[in-house]
């Protein structure tokens, strides 16, 4: 054996009674209701911290929700703006072919015209 084990001194991990028990053993009544009013008081602080603690947890997620829905609002606006955009963009889509289909008629229009107008010129030279 070495000199460590030697040194070594056991304790048991759990005695048969703690401190706790038998000082309370030893109590008289009044001192045990203080006791115990002591103790309920403690669980009443430890209760008290566990609602602030969630009081708080609760604001953060009523302003989480509030900014949540401030963002909603203001991507809704943004989709209505746009929304509105494309139909104005459409609008001008549909003119621009519009004007496509008539320039395309001018211009045969303009040929026709043109063809008129030779054969008007042929005919008074043939007078």
């Amino acid at each position: 054996m070495s000199n460590a084990d030697k040194t070594t001194i056991k304790l048991r991990a759990y005695p048969d009674k703690t401190a706790g028990d038998v000082a309370q053993s030893n109590l008289s009544e009044e001192q045990h209701k203080a006791l115990e009013l002591v103790q309920k008081n403690a669980q009443l602080e430890q209760e008290k911290k566990k609602t602030l603690d969630l009081e708080r947890t609760i604001e953060q997620l009523r302003t989480s929700l509030k900014q949540e829905q401030e963002k909603n609002v203001e991507m809704t606006t943004t989709a209505k703006h746009v929304e509105s955009k494309l139909k104005a963009l459409a609008e001008l889509e549909a003119k621009a072919k519009q004007v496509t289909v008539l320039e395309a008629q001018v211009k045969e229009l303009s040929d026709v015209l043109g063809k008129i107008s030779g054969i008007a010129t042929s005919g008074k030279a043939g007078h």
